[in-house]
């Protein structure tokens, strides 16, 4: 009767032995402090205010231009010289929450991913012209 059962108690140990799982988050970035934000503002702060308050941006760029049939050409290239002298600073933070398990050939893997994303528009002066905010990580309090 042992013997017929071998076999069953070998695979089920092998069962065992395949079977992984593992959870982990990642963070990408510098959390962004949003009791900050209110000192950002439009049409007072400048680059320097931002700089010194958040940091170096994680990107940052030009806007591009998009020219549109509607537009007169006169009308165009102001627009086209306001447009390319306005700077975006981008800060993001990112987690990715991970998890996986696998038991011989099947594999369960979950990625969940979290982001706050400042972004902050600048006039040709480098005065605040725009303020974007998004917040998707949940905030911890414990520190």
């Amino acid at each position: 009767m042992l013997r017929g059962a071998l076999p069953w108690i070998l695979a089920l140990h092998c069962a065992v032995l395949l079977t992984s799982c593992a959870i982990g988050t990642q963070r990408f970035g510098q959390p962004i402090d949003a009791s900050q934000l209110a000192n950002i503002q439009i049409g007072v702060s400048t680059k320097a205010d931002v700089l010194r308050d958040f940091g170096p941006p994680t990107s940052y760029a030009s806007l591009p231009v998009v020219p549109s049939e509607a537009l007169s050409a006169l009308a165009e290239e102001a627009l086209a010289a306001t447009e390319a002298a306005t700077r975006v600073f981008v800060y993001e933070y990112r987690e990715d929450h991970e998890n996986f398990f696998t038991v011989l050939l099947y594999t369960r893997f979950r990625r969940h991913v979290l982001s706050d994303r400042l972004m902050v528009f600048f006039d040709p002066s480098d005065v605040v012209q725009y303020v974007a905010w998004a917040k998707q990580t949940p905030s911890d309090d414990s520190e």
